[in-house]
């Protein structure tokens, strides 16, 4: 084989040779945090989610409660109380006003849509100092990356 292949753009893709086949892989960009509160989020899914403190796995889950909560599990009650933009109650109002109860952190919790949810999950990051690297599909079919390091 004599032909040339020329691939434009380059930087944007990591390279890497396995059985002597060269293998490009798209680099993930990175949205702001800025440009992932105005994305919308409806109808969305979580491809990938890591939310780390050093190398310990907090959340590895694939919806945006099920994360929420994981983060919450893993703080002191008296922090989320004080940091949450949620409404939270001490006491089971499971079916009360939209509150659901979660045994894990003995709170009931009043539910908001994925944007709120997700904003509440980079909050708690960053109140805890947590990673988190999340791929999202959104309802286009677009793929945005998001992380905090």
């Amino acid at each position: 084989m004599t032909e040339q292949i020329r691939v434009p753009n380059i930087e944007q893709y990591t390279q890497e040779i396995i059985n002597n086949e060269l293998i490009l892989t798209p680099k993930k960009k990175y949205i702001t945090e800025n440009e992932l509160n105005m994305t919308r989020i409806a109808n969305s899914s979580i491809i990938e989610c890591v939310i780390k403190e050093e190398e310990q796995i907090i959340s590895n889950k694939t919806t945006y409660r099920s994360i929420l909560i994981d983060i919450w599990k893993y703080m002191p009650a008296q922090v989320i109380l004080q940091t949450t933009t949620f409404n939270m109650k001490l006491t089971d109002e499971k079916g009360e006003k939209g509150y659901n109860w979660c045994n894990d952190i003995r709170m009931s919790f009043q539910c908001k849509d994925s944007k709120g949810t997700l904003k509440e999950i980079v909050n708690m990051v960053k109140v805890n100092k947590l990673n988190i690297s999340l791929t999202i599909r959104l309802e286009t079919g677009r793929i945005i990356c998001f992380r905090i390091e």
